[in-house]
């Protein structure tokens, strides 16, 4: 039995659409499919971990970096990793994962993925008791995705552009003490901070090019705090990917790492946000998730 999860609402009603594509290809071919649409956040990875617990042969994710990061969460709660293979149709407004990954955008190329059983096997970050895939940030760029939610139905993958404007001139740098397991701790106020273990966020800015998803790393991105007349630069000095030579950009690669904020702030994992209020804890999971591949 396969198991699929949908977000329906995913690339603006593009996860809906997919249902009558993703039943007719798996039928062709013979494969008994049970596909259930989420409703509430945390669906996904609510219906993953029972998927898993029943000894599903494969998972089929729908949707976008946030149904992901749902997804990968039930799969990992209570364990670092994870037998059930995963495969992944990308149809979100940002889709950084994909990219990320090096995945094809194309349905049936990914639904012929999962029927050849081509697998590579990638790390994930437990980020308190939530897992993710890709990034999670916290500051500047958190803000431009939490302001983008209500502009994806109207601009959809420009959103984030849309998003960043606006940001950008409400931003405040946020105060924080970073301990990445060494014995020394990084205090200081940053315009960012991003923990990586794929490369792209924010609908296709590559952040972290050093950032491998097969390592047994985590890639760090610290952004020093900035003016906003210089945070307005920020963005497009990362889409032309010549961020890397700036001076108050530096990165660090560690297992984990803890980053205490003054007060309460917003964590985006993977493009789902999150209050947060207290130390943030971050731990690579090494070969945690084995993802079917083109």
């Amino acid at each position: 039995m396969y198991h699929c999860i949908v977000n329906p609402a995913a690339g603006r009603g593009r996860g809906r659409e997919l249902i009558p594509v993703i039943e007719s290809f798996m039928k062709h071919h013979g494969k008994v499919i049970e596909i259930k649409e989420t409703v509430n956040a945390m669906d996904a990875a609510k219906w993953a971990k029972a998927a898993c617990e029943a000894g599903s042969q494969s998972i089929i994710g729908v949707g976008g970096d946030g149904t992901l990061q749902e997804i990968v969460t039930g799969m990992l709660d209570g364990r670092d990793k994870c037998d059930t293979p995963l495969g992944i149709v990308s149809c979100g407004s940002g889709d950084d994962w994909r990219r990320s990954f090096g995945q094809k955008a194309d349905v049936e190329a990914c639904l012929s993925a999962v029927l050849n059983g081509k697998i590579k096997t990638v790390d994930a970050i437990r980020a308190n008791d939530m897992a993710c895939l890709n990034i999670s940030n916290i500051g500047l760029d958190a803000g431009i995705v939490r302001n983008a939610q209500p502009l994806k139905r109207i601009f959809g993958k420009s959103a984030y552009v849309v998003s960043a404007i606006i940001s950008i001139f409400k931003h405040k740098n946020i105060c924080l003490a970073i301990d990445t397991g060494d014995g020394k701790t990084i205090e200081g106020d940053f315009t960012l901070v991003a923990i990586c273990n794929g490369q792209y966020y924010g609908g296709g800015m590559r952040i972290t090019p050093p950032a491998k998803m097969d390592d047994g790393l985590i890639t760090v991105c610290l952004v020093d705090a900035m003016s906003r007349l210089k945070a307005l630069t920020l963005f497009p000095i990362m889409l032309a990917e010549k961020h890397t030579k700036l001076k108050a950009i530096r990165y660090i690669e560690c297992k984990q790492i803890t980053v205490a904020p003054q007060g309460p702030q917003t964590l985006c994992i993977d493009g789902n946000l999150y209050g947060c209020e207290g130390p943030l804890d971050f731990n690579i999971l090494p070969k945690a998730i084995r993802i079917f591949t083109d």
